[in-house]
C-alpha cells in the first residue's frame, strides 16, 4: 500500500502543534492526540481491534449457518433422489 507522503506531513505537523502548546493540561493533551490519531485512522480506513473481532465472529457465525445448510440440502436431494427411484422416475419431469 502506498502512503501518501503529505498525508504524513500532516499528522506530523499536528503532532508538532500539540508539543507546541505544551502549557496545555494533561486531559487537553491527551485530547489533542487522540484526535490527530483517529484522523490517521480514518484517512487510512482503519478498523479497531473491536470492529475486527466482531465481524471476525459474524463471519464465523454465517461460515457454521451455511455449511449446515448445505449439509441439509445433501440431505434433501439424497432423499429426493431415493423417492425419485422408488417411483421408477430418471429425475426428468414429464
Amino acid at each position: 500500500m502506498q502512503i501518501d507522503n503529505s498525508v504524513i506531513d500532516q499528522i506530523a505537523q499536528n503532532v508538532l502543534g500539540v508539543f507546541d502548546k505544551m502549557g496545555s493540561t494533561h486531559q487537553e493533551f491527551v485530547r489533542k492526540i487522540r484526535e490527530v490519531v483517529r484522523e490517521g485512522v480514518e484517512h487510512f480506513d482503519l478498523v479497531t481491534h473491536e470492529e475486527f473481532d466482531s465481524v471476525r465472529e459474524l463471519l464465523s457465525n454465517t461460515r457454521i449457518k451455511v455449511d449446515r445448510l448445505e449439509k441439509r440440502v445433501a440431505e434433501l436431494e439424497a432423499v429426493l433422489g431415493e423417492v425419485q427411484q422408488g417411483k421408477g422416475g430418471d429425475g426428468a419431469t414429464s
